[in-house]
């Protein structure tokens, strides 16, 4: 029986393999999305395929650039802020 350490290090070794599967299902998942489409648009760009992916893609990466710039900054403490006392 193997440890947990040398399974997640085995899975480390397929980071590669990993990332082909996640962009196919990725794909696939857009691919479907022009054969299945929605039942109804409620709004005009909701009924172009593969909208919901790039405005999760779009908002996703817009809150990573808020958080660095906005918020980081506010919570962020110096270095040796818990310096020895």
């Amino acid at each position: 029986m193997s440890s947990l350490g040398a399974v997640f290090e085995r899975l480390r070794e397929l980071h590669k393999v990993w990332r082909l599967l996640f962009v196919a299902v990725l794909v696939a998942l857009v691919g479907l999305n022009v054969v299945i489409r929605p039942d109804e648009a409620h709004f005009g760009w909701d009924a172009t395929p593969g909208f919901f992916a790039g405005f999760g893609l779009v908002v996703g990466g817009l809150l990573v650039l808020i958080v660095e710039k906005v918020i980081r900054p506010l919570i962020a403490r110096k270095e040796d802020f818990y310096g020895d006392i």
